[in-house]
């Protein structure tokens, strides 16, 4: 093995693991927004239905932790098993774009819903809010990675000519 081969591979781990950090950043914020609109949602319907109680916040927020946390465990399990190999192999393609990021959260955020039974439908088109955490978390990541992006996009360019004046 040669120097530039072991720095290579130790610059690609110092990515992988930013990376890691900011899909897991991400998901963060978005199951914490997501479990906060889903408590909203859950309260106020409870208003709206004129039948809120210390009973039915303390359900509502129950039910909105345990989201939360399912999602948090779902992002961080996709976050290795999908976020991370789908950076490497665009980061081999050069390709620093937000859509297949987004595009691959919307299929594993269905895939999931699937799994539980609970798929968007023509009977049930409310759940298709379910897709929405997934895909904000996408979108959170690729506006965190933009400015690594566009670092790697300049380190890509060739860089000017030298003149020398002699």
């Amino acid at each position: 093995m040669t120097l530039q081969t072991d720095n290579d591979r130790v610059i690609a781990s110092i990515r992988t693991n930013i990376v890691f950090e900011k899909m897991i950043a991400a998901v963060v914020t978005a199951a914490g927004l997501s479990g906060l609109a889903h408590f909203a949602i859950a309260v106020g319907a409870r208003i709206a239905a004129g039948a809120l109680s210390f009973g039915g916040i303390g359900n509502a927020l129950y039910a909105a932790l345990s989201f939360v946390m399912l999602f948090f465990l779902g992002g961080f399990a996709a976050s290795l098993a999908i976020g991370i190999p789908l950076f490497r192999a665009l980061e081999h393609a050069k390709i620093r774009a937000a859509w297949p990021y987004c595009l691959a959260a919307l299929a594993t955020s269905f895939i999931v819903l699937a799994a539980s039974g609970m798929t968007p439908s023509v009977e049930a088109p409310a759940r298709a809010l379910f897709l929405l955490p997934g895909f904000g978390a996408a979108l959170l990541f690729t506006r965190r990675m933009r400015p690594f992006w566009v670092a790697a996009a300049r380190a890509d360019e060739p860089l000017p000519p030298v003149i020398r004046l002699n």
